[in-house]
């Protein structure tokens, strides 16, 4: 088996000719055709693929000998491939040339006289499926640039009849040919950006940072148009200088590179490819040499909105008693300090997210993540990313929870929590991020927010005013010191400040990251935290090595029994120390019909600091791709008896019996109008079964729509899990008969590609039914108990449906308008008419007693750029 796993090189034979002429301009030019330029690199070699200059006409009869090359290769030479890697960085050095502003229409069509005195890149290097081989089909690239910005254009060569041009919304490109431009404008090989168009001109941006880390979140201003061509697609970007922040200089040189996708035949091309089995990406881009006055701009930008959030439907239950129209204004302002230092600076900031989180009920002891969705803690966020995440975002104005409530008895009674304000408001927020100087990065972001009350009513109908959450201010501050684009070390430190008398929370460490011997790479963490009451550590490192069909990691982690960064960060559980190691092989080159084929082991064991091993797990993954984007994905694994610190939710540890899993996904080609998605898992803890199905179906019937449609059923029978804790303070455990479905509609509508429709709708159910209770008297003894305090009472169950519509559009760039409507449906087992039933969640939907909720949000943002 592991003999197939290795490389089997398979000789293709191809030649690599000079193209005698550039290619004529299609109908329509601005100008008559004029002679090509000279060869866009210093120094040729094999793969480059630069045109030679077009020979002055002839007259009739005559043939021009003055331009024929002295030496033709013969047809019978070896077989050449590109060259790729530190030759090619060496020995491309691509020649800029500048361009007048006002004779390119960002149009599509790159047919305009001034584009025929550019000259060609080099010959893209195909990676995917055959790495270094040469592309099927041809690329022909240009890269201009003006007083205003950078072009490019691209005329893909292929089948009209094959070319995928679906519209999407802004980064969120699904199957279709792509073009994408990457860009290092400071030539550090470290951070940069990449602009991506389809074949129908929608958009997606990026930027990158640490060599080949990528942040799809970041949203930039440029142009960019595309149109099918009679002999395939063409495509045309413009990127001004302020959406690029770097260092003014007399004379600059950027890192370029290029790439495409050709979705017909899942084949990608680049043009400086990372070698196979090395990290880096930026680091590998060419350069573009000459680039002469410009100015990067004053980078300024004031974004003013305004924004109104109306409910004309609450549940019953609904603690919302606020306003049902609540209209909101103020400003975002973006200002480049220097470089790619910039500042923004939010006042009145609306962080209110347009999409919503699918429903969820919570059966564990853990918290349950959920990304970030809010525009502006998604800029620059890589700066304050660490091993451990001590940044947090959404802990930043979270929507007030009545478990929070600084509730006190009045007399001997409780009251009960019958009124919160619907979010916490955020009265401003400042972030600077970028690079103070060379090879120095600078993060810096705080946040003050007010604080958020709710009501609390007594049986006599006395109701009191209680503060739910403090004023407090939240900060993060991060430095990074940069060697190169895999070599760093940097320190992080965070801050909770709460008003009140409400202790506050401080959390610091350091960091750093180590490329060595090409293939090594190494990085750790270490840390400190104080939650305001308690003090701890933590701390990770790990290694890893990569090559063509190797790659093996080992992992080291750990924090004490009272770490806790939770006030700023996110962390499940403490008081662990860790180790996992893994080692991969998988194939460089095709084998056959295979296109990528992988296997990986790999390994766990975990101690807490009091000596209970949680950890004794063995894991192997097996895929398989074939060169028609055909798939499938097997995994193995089980863990021998384990202990679990938190399953009784501060009680004595509970020992987990032997428990072992199989599973597997296949899926059909995703480049496909249809796309069918199946996986399953089956496993068995202590000889209970629990078995998980997943069916998912993509469907895209024209090129402006695509639909999805999941469903998941999760089953579990018998297994015993904590269910409450009793007036002795002993644990007490049923056995759980849990079925969990979940169904998933999303839906996106390209009218334009700066006008989509999108849509997400959920419905969601969970049962948890319990018999057979038992007392935990040791970590691994279950005794029988009477079920009578608990039967019926500890049972859990939710049945929601969730409706999201979002209408967007940028009615010019970075300018937007939104209109969403949600709708929420929720029936929980605090309802006496909550069925349990498998099919009970379409009957709950429609109980008596269900709540109901509408909400209206419409907001504009307009931005003005200097």
């Amino acid at each position: 088996m592991l003999a197939q796993l290795l490389p089997v090189w398979v000789l293709v034979a191809w030649g690599v000719s000079a193209r005698a002429f550039a290619p004529a301009p299609a109908a329509g030019a601005a100008e008559p055709p004029k002679p090509a330029a000279a060869p866009a690199v210093d120094k040729l070699a094999p793969g480059a693929g630069a045109p030679l200059p077009a020979p002055a006409p002839a007259a009739p009869g005559v043939q021009d000998m003055s331009q024929t090359p002295l030496w033709v290769r013969p047809t019978s030479a070896p077989p050449l491939r590109p060259v790729v890697g530190k030759a090619r960085v060496r020995d491309f050095k691509l020649k800029s040339a500048r361009i007048d502003d006002d004779a390119i229409d960002i149009d599509g069509r790159p047919n305009e006289g001034a584009w025929l005195a550019v000259p060609l890149l080099p010959d893209l290097v195909q990676i995917e499926p055959r790495y270094g081989h040469a592309p099927t089909h041809e690329t022909r690239v240009r890269v201009a640039y003006g007083t205003k910005g950078l072009y490019v254009a691209f005329d893909c060569i292929d089948d009209p009849k094959h070319v995928r041009a679906g519209v999407f919304r802004k980064d969120q490109l699904g199957p279709s040919d792509i073009v994408w431009l990457e860009l290092d404008p400071n030539n550090n090989d470290t951070t940069g950006y990449s602009f991506a168009l389809n074949a129908s001109g929608s958009q997606e941006d990026s930027q990158l940072f640490r060599d080949d880390s990528e942040e799809l979140l970041w949203d930039g201003v440029w142009k960019g148009a595309a149109k099918l061509t009679d002999t395939g697609w063409s495509a045309e970007m413009f990127i001004p200088w302020s959406t690029i922040r770097f260092t003014a200089r007399d004379e600059y040189t950027f890192g370029v590179n290029i790439g495409r996708w050709i979705n017909h035949d899942g084949e990608t091309q680049i043009l400086s490819p990372t070698p196979q089995g090395l990290p880096g990406r930026m680091s590998w881009a060419l350069d573009y040499v000459g680039v002469k006055n410009i100015q990067p701009g004053l980078n300024l930008e004031l974004r003013p909105f305004f924004s109104l959030r109306g409910v004309p439907r609450r549940g019953d239950d609904s603690l919302d008693r606020s306003f049902p129209l609540l209209p909101n204004g103020g400003f975002d302002l973006k200002y480049g300090l220097r470089g790619n230092l910039t500042l923004d600076l939010a006042v009145n900031p609306d962080f209110g997210q347009a999409e919503v989180d699918p429903a969820v009920l919570n059966l564990g002891p853990f918290e349950v993540y959920f990304p970030e969705r809010r525009t502006f803690f998604l800029e620059s966020k890589e700066i304050f990313e660490t091993r451990f995440q001590l940044f947090y975002s959404r802990r930043i104005g979270r929507i007030p929870r009545a478990a929070l409530a600084d509730q006190t008895p009045r007399g001997e009674e409780d009251g009960e929590i019958v009124a919160l304000d619907p979010l916490t408001r955020i009265f401003g927020a400042l972030r600077v991020t970028g690079q103070v100087k060379p090879g120095w990065s600078l993060g810096v972001l705080t946040a003050n927010t007010g604080a958020s009350f709710g009501v609390e009513r007594f049986s006599d109908g006395f109701e009191r005013r209680v503060t739910v959450d403090p004023i407090s201010e939240y900060s993060v501050v991060r430095v990074r010191r940069e060697f190169d684009g895999q070599t760093s070390i940097g320190a992080l430190v965070t801050g909770v400040v709460r008003g009140g008398g409400e202790p506050s929370a401080f959390t610091g460490g350091f960091d750093y990251r180590i490329r060595f011997r090409e293939r090594w790479r190494h990085s750790a963490q270490i840390i400190g935290t104080h939650n305001g009451r308690r003090e701890g550590m933590g701390a990770v490192a790990d290694i890893n090595r990569t090559s063509k069909n190797l790659s093996m990691g080992a992992v080291f982690e750990t924090l004490t029994p009272h770490a806790d960064f939770n006030d700023l960060g996110f962390m499940r559980y403490n008081n662990y120390i860790d180790g996992k190691a893994n080692v991969g092989v998988f194939n460089a080159q095709p084998v056959g019909n295979v296109r990528r084929m992988s296997a990986t082991l790999s390994s766990q064991v975990a101690s807490s600091y009091q000596g209970y091993l949680l950890q004794k797990q063995l894991h192997l993954d097996l895929s398989l791709n074939t060169l028609k984007l055909w798939g499938t994905s097997m995994n193995a694994g089980g863990h021998l008896p384990q202990y679990d610190l938190f399953e009784t939710r501060g009680g004595i540890p509970y020992l987990v019996p032997f428990h072992w899993w199989i599973g597997g996904t296949y899926w059909s080609p995703d480049n496909k109008k249809v796309v069918g998605v199946f996986n399953w898992a089956y496993g068995e803890q202590n000889g209970r079964p629990g078995p998980d199905y997943g069916v998912e179906l993509r469907l895209r019937p024209v090129p402006r729509l695509e639909l999805t449609l999941r469903g998941d059923l999760n089953l579990s029978f018998g297994r015993p899990r904590w269910t409450t804790t009793n007036d002795l303070d002993e644990a007490v455990f049923g056995r759980a008969y849990v079925t969990q479905y979940i169904g998933v509609l999303r839906g996106t509508l390209g009218i334009l590609p700066n006008l989509t429709l999108q849509t997400f709708n959920q419905l969601y159910f969970l049962s948890a039914r319990h018999t057979d209770f038992f007392i935990l008297e040791r970590p691994g003894t279950l005794v029988p108990t009477n079920p009578a305090p608990y039967a019926g009472e500890v049972d859990q169950g939710l049945t929601s449906f969730i409706s999201n519509s979002i209408l967007r559009w940028e009615y010019r760039p970075g300018s937007f308008l939104f209109f969403v409507y949600t709708h929420r449906t929720v029936l929980s087992d605090f309802s006496p008419r909550f069925s349990y039933r498998p099919l009970g969640g379409f009957g709950n939907l429609v109980a008596p007693g269900v709540a109901n909720e509408d909400i209206l949000f419409l907001k504009l943002q307009h931005m003005f750029g200097l």
